[in-house]
């Protein structure tokens, strides 16, 4: 069933978000009970073993993590397209031909990988057992086998054993590893099953199998239900369940909101599918009532699954298009896929223009109603057969049904969706227009609706900053019930306006924010030039072939004093051809300084450029605030070059041809300083050092609290992945033990490396990194008080709702 195959999906995914936070707290584990053994030890070769060890983990622990993700994420793919699906050769088709012998190293392996299991499964029994057992009942088999379990702790086990392996070729270290590794591992797994256990506890998993495709959490649920329960008085103008529904019958559930029946009723008559050879019945004779039932659940919930989620396949030649009764009693050929993608008839566009001018009159379709309560189910009331097709009308109940939760929700200020009451009818006007809208998340229309209600959340509307977002959206809604006619671009340039306006705004929510947001574009701008600088001086260097001790004084230490040369320069507004250029100029002259001097000439003139060349290089490193003491031993490092090239001399030089001075100035104009390349990426977030910024804080004036990543590091696809999820105004809970303190996002810097929140009840902006983010929210330091976007939020609602009508009819 499609609806278990989502619930398995976000199991998945919540196992390799999981998978990496308990991989870095495994490592983080392990070195300090590798530092304490150490400080124990008395052996020298337990001391030695473990001192490799330290090494390995800190030096290439980006690369450790890094290959324990894709090994246990290719175990899982595996798992996941293998489980209760028995490709294993049995012993009856055994034969000698099919028998070979096993290696002493791969006997090990097992045995060692073997013992880790059961120390992991030991570690975690209860929450592993239920798991195993959610899994068995999804997939309908009575016999639980942990063999059968995707998530089961032998593909840990594995993994860490071959990462092991394959990078650490000393096998005592690796043994060292593996053990420490080992026990962190079995310390925090239960945890790590029981976040997976909490997924399909949240989608109604139980004896009963009520599957449920939603990411809600437990309580996130419980309200969904106590909001559904709460609308129970049918409203008025005849939208009572009518009592041939086959869902009467069963009895509808008990917190399921009435308005939404009869419109689920019609999508239930339109997905009355007729059988493959009884093309003139609605029911097969030599099918059976039950699995005809059976048949109609599951293709009711696989239509509602693909509505939302899967965009419509092109025919193939030849394909037969399903029929399916309506309750009119006639049968139309529809395609279940199909039914909501056409374009609206121009009849129906016509009516809904007529409505949206209503609405920008601020007047409501029905006298009944007021404007900011649900208009659609009225609407859909009003439109004759002239007017919309049977398959249009489907697409209105769905709009409408969509809305009824939206205009529920209560983590939506109540003055907000008074707001997006307004935008019903261009909302659908745009689902008819476009009706790929209900599954494509990036729609515009649907991008501005969960901007709007995610911006408000969280936000006293008492404030300033609260009365500034409702004048700015009740100005965008009024333009768009105005001005939409059939470009859905209008959407488009509300939501950039919107964005304008928040960040704008939230910049500006007090002076330290607004100095905070300079500092932090400064830091990075730094930090993307030295990147750009950096590599630029790489490829011009390469070639030269000339002393690595030069190289790295070039990009490391140099490549600093020309991004600070270049930025003094566009502060103070003077031309980068005059104060920055000498710095610039030393360059050439460094390169040919450390060149081997192939005539007296050369030698003599290398003797009247080193006073000078030495004073430039001692101006540069002051300007970056280097100490005395590294000052001195970057000067060391190249008077030690420039002495091993002065003593060359003496001996006989060779003819290789070395570029000139004036060769290598020609070569250095090639030099690239700018930011506007270092874009920031899902798979590396940009980086700004930690000292980068508290000098551009220190600028600016500024004190704020800062948590950046320092040092080698992990950000897994799946973190990188939630960062895409912040947005200038989201709100947040910041978590510490029990406690939890609500914090917005202020700003986000160009390249993404940097995130300022604006914390309740504390002045100091807080900063994060991008790395520090994405694992702060793996880990749930930092939960986004929205679970999901409001238009999400709403489809969620709905197939739960289809769901427990499927319930009530078996």
């Amino acid at each position: 069933m499609q609806l278990i195959k989502q619930v398995i999906q976000l199991a998945k995914d919540r196992a390799l978000i999981k998978f990496s936070a308990l991989t870095r707290l495994m490592v983080k584990d392990a070195d300090n009970a590798m530092v304490q053994a150490l400080s124990n030890s008395r052996s020298g070769i337990d001391q030695r073993n473990l001192t490799l060890a330290l090494q390995f983990l800190r030096q290439d622990n980006g690369v450790f993590l890094g290959r324990m993700d894709a090994l246990f994420r290719d175990g899982v793919e595996r798992a996941m397209r293998t489980m209760y699906t028995d490709l294993r050769q049995g012993l009856n088709n055994m034969s000698a031909n099919t028998l070979s012998l096993i290696d002493d190293e791969t006997v090990n392996r097992q045995l060692e990988v073997g013992h880790l299991v059961q120390r992991l499964r030991d570690a975690c029994d209860e929450s592993l057992g239920r798991l195993n057992i959610m899994i068995a009942q999804i997939h309908g088999d009575p016999n639980v086998s942990e063999r059968e379990n995707p998530f089961r702790p032998f593909l840990m086990a594995r993994a860490l054993h071959e990462v092991l392996k394959e990078k650490v070729p000393d096998g005592e270290v690796a043994k060292v590893l593996f053990a420490h590794l080992s026990n962190s591992l079995a310390i925090h797994l239960s945890d790590y099953y029981a976040s997976i256990c909490e997924v399909f506890d949240a989608s109604g998993i139980q004896a009963r199998l009520m599957a449920r495709p939603t990411k809600l959490k437990r309580h996130q649920r419980d309200q969904l239900a106590q909001q559904l329960a709460s609308l129970k008085a049918p409203p008025s103008g005849g939208n009572a369940t009518g009592g041939g529904s086959p869902f009467a019958a069963a009895g509808v559930p008990g917190d399921l909101n009435p308005r939404i029946m009869p419109s689920l009723q019609r999508m239930f008559d339109l997905m009355q599918k007729e059988y493959p050879g009884s093309a003139d019945s609605a029911v097969n004779p030599n099918t059976s009532p039950a699995a005809l039932q059976q048949h109609q659940s599951e293709e009711f919930q696989d239509f509602f699954w693909r509505l939302f989620n899967q965009a419509q396949e092109p025919a193939q030649p030849g394909q037969q298009r399903q029929r399916y009764t309506l309750n009119d009693g006639s049968s139309q050929a529809v395609n279940a896929d199909a039914s909501l993608q056409a374009p609206a008839s121009r009849q129906l566009l016509e009516q809904l223009d007529r409505f949206q001018q209503q609405a920008a009159n601020g007047q409501p379709i029905s006298e009944q109603i007021s404007p900011e309560q649900n208009q659609l189910f009225s609407l859909g009331d009003k439109l004759s057969s002239q007017d919309a097709t049977q398959t249009e009308r489907i697409a209105i109940d769905v709009v409408a049904m969509l809305f009824e939760f939206i205009l529920e929700d209560e983590q939506i200020p109540a003055g907000m969706r008074v707001q997006i009451a307004r935008l019903q009818i261009p909302f659908l006007k745009a689902a008819m227009l476009a009706p790929e809208l209900l599954h494509q998340a990036e729609h515009p229309a649907r991008l501005l609706l969960n901007r709007m209600s995610s911006a408000a959340i969280g936000l006293d509307p008492a404030t300033s900053m609260g009365q500034q977002l409702d004048g700015e959206i009740a100005r965008l809604v009024k333009r768009i019930l105005a001005e939409f006619d059939k470009d859905v671009a209008i959407f488009t340039e509300c939501l950039q306006e919107l964005q304008q306006f928040l960040e704008e705004q939230l910049r500006n929510t007090d002076a330290e924010i607004a100095r905070s947001v300079q500092a932090v574009e400064d830091a990075e701008k730094f930090s993307a030039l030295l990147h750009n600088t950096g590599m630029s001086l790489r490829e011009i260097v390469a070639p030269l072939n000339i002393d690595q001790r030069i190289v790295d004084f070039i990009v490391r230490i140099w490549a600093r004093v020309l991004v600070r040369a270049s930025l003094q320069d566009a502060a103070g507004n003077v031309p980068a051809t005059t104060a920055s250029q000498q710095y610039r100029d030393v360059l050439p002259e460094l390169v040919w300084s450390v060149q081997e001097k192939q005539s007296p000439e050369d030698r003599n003139a290398l003797i009247r450029l080193l006073p000078g060349l030495v004073k430039r290089l001692k101006i540069g490193m002051l300007m970056i605030h280097l100490s005395e003491d590294e000052c001195k031993i970057a000067l060391d490092q190249l008077v030690a070059v420039h002495t091993q090239v002065l003593r060359a001399n003496q001996i006989a030089g060779t003819t290789k041809k070395l570029p000139s001075l004036d060769e290598l100035r020609k070569e250095f104009t090639r030099l690239v300083m700018s930011d506007d390349d270092a874009a920031w990426t899902l798979a590396e977030p940009f980086q700004v050092h930690e000292d980068t910024l508290e000098t551009a804080l220190a600028a600016r004036g500024v004190e704020a609290d800062l948590d950046m990543d320092q040092g080698p590091h992990h950000v897994s696809a799946s973190g990188t992945e939630l960062l895409t999820q912040i947005q200038v105004g989201t709100s947040v809970q910041c978590w510490a033990a029990d406690t939890s303190v609500l914090a917005r996002v202020s700003w986000i810097s160009k390249h993404h490396s940097l995130f300022i929140f604006k914390m309740e009840q504390n002045a100091k902006p807080l900063v994060y990194s991008a790395a520090s983010l994405a694992n702060a929210l793996q880990e749930g330091k930092i939960r986004l008080v929205e679970y999901a976007p409001a238009f999400d939020r709403a489809m969620d609602a709905l197939m739960m709702g289809a769901e427990a009508l499927q319930t009530a009819r078996r």
